[in-house]
């Protein structure tokens, strides 16, 4: 089965993979070849790839045991059996913060929103919310690199 994310800015995986576990507005679920077809809206979370080749353990991915996790922003998914895309807002492959300042920056935009409830637009609070949900899934991809 092949795997396609990309986002704007770059493509964060193009390769060959056993299967993929992908967090959607339904849970997670994971594709396996000849998979259904499927499509469906990917919410903010970390993403786990079973890389059909090993690759070799460098900072551009976070590895546990010899699976890859990526945070992943909102976006959609679709699946077709052979190949599976992930078009995402903002993907993450490796952090480039700590934990510690994700965190801050958790706190930081919590403490926005609930000023944006008092005064804001409803957009404006929506983006803030699928922001925060992006940073939580970066702490939670830091905090599985920390452990390696």
């Amino acid at each position: 089965m092949y795997l396609k994310i990309s986002s704007p800015e770059k493509v964060i995986f193009d390769g060959k993979i056993l299967k993929a576990t992908i967090p959607t507005e339904g849970g997670d679920i994971t594709v396996l070849p000849n998979h259904m077809p499927l499509v469906s809206v990917v919410k903010p979370g970390v993403m786990s790839i079973w890389p059909a080749e090993q690759h070799k353990e460098t900072d551009q991915f976070v590895f546990n045991d010899e699976t890859i996790h990526i945070s992943l922003s909102k976006g959609m998914i679709y699946v077709d059996g052979k190949n599976v895309s992930v078009v995402t807002a903002i993907a993450t492959a490796s952090p480039e913060e700590n934990t510690n300042t994700l965190k801050t920056m958790k706190k930081d935009l919590e403490n926005k929103i609930v000023a944006l409830k008092k005064e804001g637009s409803i957009e404006e609070i929506e983006r803030s919310l699928i922001k925060l949900e992006k940073i939580r899934a970066d702490i939670k991809l830091a905090t599985i690199k920390e452990k390696q």
